[in-house]
C-alpha cells in the first residue's frame, strides 16, 4: 500500500474508533529479517535474507509519524519483538513464505533471486549437516504500539 493510502486508512480509523478505543499496530522494524537454521536452543545459520527492501516499512513508519504530528492519535505504549516463522525443512518455509507474499506482485530481481537461492543452499546444507531435529526459522523484529485517539 502506498504511504497515502496508509494515512488514509490511518484516519478512517481515527474517524470509526470510540474515543476510548484503541488502535493496535504492528509491523516490522527497519532491518533485514535473518534466515536461521537451529538444533534445539543452537543456532547453526544465520544471515540475512536478500530479498528485503524495506520501502512499505518505511513508509508505514511515515504514517504512523504523520498521524501522531498531526495529533490524530498518541502513542500510549510501545515495544518489540522477536516474530520466528519456523519450517522444519527450508522447501516448507519456502512454500509459507510465497503465499503469505502472494500480493506482492511485483517482478524479482534475477541477481536478489540467484542470491536468495544461494542462500537457501547453505542453509539446507547446514540442516542436513546437523542431523535430525534441525529447523529453519525467518525470524523478524516487529514493533508493537497502542495508539489512543485525541479528540
Amino acid at each position: 500500500m502506498k504511504h497515502e493510502g496508509m494515512v488514509h486508512a490511518l484516519e478512517e480509523i481515527h474517524r470509526l474508533l470510540r474515543p476510548d478505543g484503541s488502535l493496535i499496530d504492528i509491523h516490522p522494524v527497519l532491518e533485514a529479517p535473518l534466515i536461521e537454521a537451529y538444533q534445539g536452543a543452537n543456532v547453526l545459520f544465520a544471515e540475512p535474507s536478500p530479498d528485503y527492501s524495506g520501502e512499505d516499512y518505511r513508509q508505514a513508519e511515515h504514517a504512523l509519524a504523520q498521524i501522531v504530528q498531526r495529533r490524530l492519535f498518541v502513542i500510549d505504549r510501545k515495544g518489540e519483538f522477536d516474530f520466528l516463522t519456523y519450517g522444519s525443512s527450508v522447501a516448507e518455509l519456502r512454500d509459507f513464505l510465497a503465499k503469505a507474499n502472494a500480493y506482492d506482485q511485483r517482478p524479482k530481481d534475477e541477481a536478489v533471486a540467484a542470491r536468495e537461492a544461494e542462500l537457501y543452499t547453505r542453509v539446507e546444507e547446514s540442516m542436513q549437516t546437523a542431523g535430525e531435529g534441525a529447523e529453519v526459522a525467518y525470524h523478524e523484529r516487529a514493533r508493537i504500539a497502542r495508539l489512543k485517539p485525541m479528540r
